[in-house]
């Protein structure tokens, strides 16, 4: 089914001067109502900050493009992961006027619809036809379903992590992100983070980018487009406040594009790095510089320590989990925590408590 694209298009945002008066008077966007109206004065006063994007560069040193590009292609992310800028009024736009309405009533298949505005057009149509506009999978496994149907039978989550760290607890709040051995799962958490569940800390690693790197490595299918949608659902309404950054405008610029919204009518580039690339990654603590030249090597950082690795070929999974004992690292002693560190509590969840958080604590 087509889409439904109606209203009135902005006559001409044009340059210069015009151009300036348009981003000035509420980005351009004309409003339909005042809940639209009103969401845009919670969206405006948040932070907002670029996606950070895979960086052909920073894959290239330790040689894990091929592999980093082979797992997200596993679930059709590729396309959308290609470094682009975000605008502000294609993301306030968005952010203000998107609806996603969820159809329980019909398990085999749900009616699931989409709306949402771009450059003053209304757009709205089924779940399915806005995933065939993006080219993302719009079937497989969501294992927050309420269809028990599409939850993996086969997935443990606190299984899978002790697979990736050798830790035998699981807690989404305080696993930090480094504690996974393999710099291709590493690496590709951060590209999720950055991206698709938008956000600046790379610190932990979510409920749903665990699950995701599970699906890749073993090559199970997800409704990428379902997880997508849902999450930029949860950013358009959360209230501002100290934490409620805003980091998905590249995100919402694909859409734009997909949707034949050209970038000429973007109004005020969201400003900032738009890759994961070597100076980030070291900003991070995710990686630093080898030696007193430093002569182009790193060590990637482990459990806080950092030490030189030989790395396995990630094309069999079993070289991506973990095995043996713990790798002799010695710590350096260092304070540096990775960025956002500070934003969570440090608590601790058993095998029995992880169902409990896949509800409530998803995008916390």
């Amino acid at each position: 089914m087509a889409p439904k694209r109606k209203g009135k298009e902005i006559e001409s945002l044009g340059s210069g001067a015009g151009r300036k008066q348009a981003a000035v008077h509420n980005h351009g966007i004309e409003f339909k109502d005042t809940e639209q109206r009103d969401r845009y004065k919670y969206l405006i006063y948040r932070p907002i900050s670029s996606c950070r994007c895979p960086d052909v560069n920073a894959m290239d040193r330790p040689c894990i493009e091929d592999y980093v590009k082979k797992l997200l292609n596993n679930l059709g992310l590729v396309k959308m992961l290609r470094p682009m800028w975000g605008f502000e009024n294609f993301t306030y736009e968005f952010l203000n006027s998107l609806s996603f309405t969820k159809d329980k009533s019909k398990m085999d298949n749900p009616n699931h619809r989409v709306s949402f505005r771009l450059s003053n057009v209304d757009y709205e149509m089924s779940l399915e036809a806005f995933c065939q506009e993006l080219g993302l999978a719009n079937a497989g496994y969501i294992h927050d379903s309420w269809d028990q149907t599409l939850k993996p039978s086969d997935y443990e989550p606190v299984a899978f992590w002790k697979s990736i760290t050798s830790f035998e607890q699981y807690n989404s709040r305080s696993n930090k992100a480094s504690n996974r051995h393999n710099p291709v799962l590493q690496y590709i958490q951060r590209v999720m983070t950055c991206t698709i569940w938008g956000r600046k800390e790379v610190r932990t690693t979510r409920i749903d980018e665990l699950f995701m790197l599970w699906a890749m490595l073993y090559n199970h299918p997800v409704n990428t487009c379902y997880y997508l949608v849902d999450y930029l659902v949860y950013v358009a309404r959360k209230k501002p406040n100290e934490k409620s950054e805003i980091v998905v405008g590249g995100i919402i610029t694909f859409i734009a594009r997909k949707m034949g919204v050209g970038e000429e009518r973007g109004i005020t580039r969201i400003e900032g790095k738009n890759r994961l690339d070597i100076d980030t990654l070291t900003t991070m603590f995710f990686i630093r510089p080898y030696g007193p030249c430093h002569n182009y090597q790193y060590e990637w950082k482990i459990n806080r320590a950092y030490g030189l690795i030989i790395l396995p070929n990630p094309e069999v999974v079993e070289n991506l989990i973990y095995v043996g004992t713990n790798p002799q690292i010695q710590d350096d002693g260092g304070n540096e925590e990775e960025e956002g560190a500070h934003l969570h509590d440090e608590s601790v969840y058993h095998a029995e408590d992880v169902d409990e958080q896949f509800g409530d604590d998803r995008w916390t």
